[in-house]
């Protein structure tokens, strides 16, 4: 399966989400970014800025298959 985009939230506290996880395309970040609607989303990777006080996530969105 092919991704179609990442996406980067940033997030001033730990959201407790692990590699691989699926999240909800009603995600948000502190900024109100949302992940886009439909299809698949998981966790690629989990950055902790502890210096900016932030844990930056980047999220492959991935799209429906349809059988």
């Amino acid at each position: 399966m092919a991704k179609t985009s990442s996406h980067r939230l940033v997030f001033a506290k730990d959201r407790f989400l692990n590699l691989g996880d699926a999240v909800p395309s009603t995600l948000r970040d502190d900024s109100g970014k949302r992940l886009p609607v439909g299809g698949r989303c998981m966790v690629d990777s989990i950055y902790h800025n502890e210096v900016a006080g932030q844990f930056v996530v980047t999220i492959s969105h991935y799209p429906e298959v349809k059988v």
